[in-house]
């Protein structure tokens, strides 16, 4: 998804200026889902910090695993299922204890670390 996202950013600018157009980009699409505006919703070191939970988890998953991967989602759909834990609307108790101690701004930093972080493993 990275390698997507940052082709259609301008040319000739550096990698730096690449992710960070990128990041801005991200947290322009969630402000509508969130209702956060971009700066709040661009926080990638709220994400990095609220992931370690996640990392415990879901760091070691593999596709058609019993924990899904969650890194390279698209943000919106990454805070519309944790939107749907949260308000216990996907079954999964795990998730849905998780998800209530979030709140929109919380998602929306998780969903942007998510959406740019590699996984180390």
């Amino acid at each position: 998804m990275r390698e997507t996202m940052a082709s259609w950013l301008p040319a000739g600018r550096s990698i730096g200026a690449r992710r960070s157009g990128m990041i801005a980009a991200l947290a322009l699409l969630l402000t509508p889902i969130t209702g956060l505006n971009a700066g709040a919703a661009a926080d990638l070191e709220l994400g990095r910090h609220l992931s370690a939970e996640c990392v415990s988890c879901h760091g070691a998953a593999r596709a058609g695993g019993a924990i899904p991967d969650i890194f390279g989602h698209e943000p919106m759909t990454f805070v519309e299922v944790m939107k749907a834990y949260r308000d216990k609307r996907l079954p999964n108790e795990a998730m849905q204890t998780v998800a209530s101690r979030l709140n929109d701004e919380d998602l929306a930093a998780l969903a942007l670390y998510f959406a740019t972080a590699k996984k180390t493993n």
